[in-house]
């Protein structure tokens, strides 16, 4: 008998969307059956099955946590470095630098998971911008506690210079990109006093 089979429920859940995260980020989508997440995870494809009936409600369930999981990463990231004394806006993009900086760093989850448009549906659409959304409503509400003017605007424009450093450091698997639009932040910060 298999580790996976003495389990309960939510363990075997978390063992599989700590398996899909994983996956997927890698791989993507597409590349990715449910047998992967089996031998990934060590949950048999009958239990796996019996959890997410279906490729598409993995999907979703991914998307959701890797939101929740993400996002605690990324608030905690600036909160660190902001409580160090450095700008909160600013610090989302040294947050970000950090991240593509590590093994195996992909760009954003998000991004990438809407380009795959075969493989994901409108649940998976309104995960993607509700995650978009949350992470915009943080970047408003740092602009706001830093006291500029439009924070929804200048929290909407420091969104497009993360979204874009996250997608050119993947593609040229470089930081630069991220810090020529942190450079860029710094410039709409300064015009925003």
């Amino acid at each position: 008998m298999s580790p996976a089979a003495t389990i309960d429920n939510d363990e075997a859940r978390a063992a599989v969307l700590q398996s899909a995260n994983a996956v997927f980020y890698a791989r993507g989508i597409a590349g990715v059956g449910m047998a992967d997440i089996r031998d990934d995870s060590g949950v048999s494809l009958r239990r796996l099955y019996s959890l997410y009936p279906s490729k598409r409600e993995l999907v979703a369930a991914w998307l959701t946590d890797r939101h929740t999981t993400w996002m605690e990463w990324f608030t905690s990231s600036v909160d660190r470095r902001s409580t160090a004394g450095e700008e909160p806006l600013l610090a989302a993009f040294d947050a970000i630098a950090e991240w593509a900086d590590s093994p195996g760093y992909r760009g954003c989850a998000f991004v990438n998971s809407a380009a795959e448009t075969v493989e994901i549906d409108d649940t998976h659409r309104r995960i993607i911008a509700a995650h978009k959304e949350s992470l915009l409503a943080y970047l408003t509400s740092l602009a706001r506690d830093g006291g500029y003017a439009e924070p929804e605007r200048l929290g909407r424009m420091i969104g497009v210079l993360l979204d874009g450093g996250m997608v050119e450091a993947a593609v040229l698997r470089s930081c630069e990109p991220i810090v020529a639009a942190r450079d860029a932040a710094a410039v709409l910060i300064e015009a925003s006093q």
